[in-house]
């Protein structure tokens, strides 16, 4: 074999195999990100830039992007344009998560889900080397032949990587609007003046959140109220988080009747709203509390 038939050859196996794993990378960061996608909202909305309902959206957008990409990237489909556009959003988060450097964060970037605790810093070495990847796949892939299902295929693998993360995990904006949660009056009257009579939550407008330890959802949702707090800059003690241990088990279930987490909009000591974990209205609360 000629050594320029071997160099073409050795080029276009060099550019397959990359390929392939840039595509089954992006694919499988993607579904680990959709297996956990509550952590994921939370991470996009913890910095700030974007409200509630928009974190919800951000998180999927940016999980059907990566899915879609990996779709084109393994079946080579407009192998240059998909190439090219896996380099734009490597860099795009690039350069978030040098931001995320700056900022000091050390927390899970959520790269990869729950599936790998991986801080900024270590996610940004990663995408410098996909990054690397990419411009050497650009670089030794080989023109394709493009026929006209090639394009239907693309277009159809577009359409799907973005609807999949809307479709399989719907935004709780979109499925949960108000409703009114069940609690006992007479026993949240009861804890108001008694065991917590010290938080005056007779005065006031002031959130009373029941969670539970060990309560995944019950996590989620201290997170929440703790971001909705921090970008808003509500009073240290507008929210109060109570658990079955400041109240007593038996008082706590008898209150929440069985569910939670629960929360509680007050004025003056009066609920005026309720809200589970999926359906927190952060415009409301803002409004009521600031």
């Amino acid at each position: 074999m000629e050594p320029a038939l071997q160099h073409k050859r050795a080029s276009h196996i060099t550019g397959l195999v990359v390929r392939l794993l840039l595509g089954a990378t992006f694919i499988l960061s993607a579904a680990a990100k959709l297996w956990s996608v509550d952590q994921f909202e939370l991470y996009i909305f913890s910095y700030g830039f974007l409200p509630l309902n928009l974190s919800f959206i951000a998180a999927r957008l940016c999980i059907g992007a990566e899915l879609a990409l990996g779709i084109l990237l393994l079946a080579g489909w407009w192998r240059r344009l998909s190439l090219t556009a896996a380099a734009l959003l490597l860099l795009a988060f690039s350069i978030f998560l040098g931001y995320a450097v700056l900022a000091g964060r050390t927390d899970s970037c959520q790269c990869f889900g729950q599936m790998a605790d991986m801080p900024p810093s270590v996610s940004l070495l990663k995408n410098a080397i996909l990054l690397i990847l990419t411009l050497l796949c650009i670089k030794f892939s080989t023109p394709e032949k493009r026929r006209r299902w090639h394009n239907w295929g693309a277009a159809a693998a577009i359409v799907a990587g973005l609807a999949i993360p809307f479709a399989l995990s719907v935004p709780d904006s979109w499925m949960f609007g108000a409703s009114s949660e069940r609690y006992d009056e007479e026993a949240l009257s009861q804890i108001i003046d008694g065991p917590l009579a010290d938080k005056e939550l007779r005065s006031g407008n002031k959130i009373m959140a029941f969670v539970t330890p060990g309560c995944p959802y019950c996590r989620m949702t201290r997170q929440k109220l703790e971001y909705i707090a921090s970008r808003h800059h509500l009073p240290p003690d507008a929210i109060i988080y109570v658990e079955p241990s400041d109240i007593g088990a038996n008082t706590f279930l008898k209150t929440t009747r069985g569910a939670s987490p629960l929360i509680l909009l007050m004025e003056d000591g009066t609920v005026t709203s309720t809200f589970h974990y999926r359906n927190i209205d952060e415009r409301k609360i803002e409004k009521a509390l600031r």
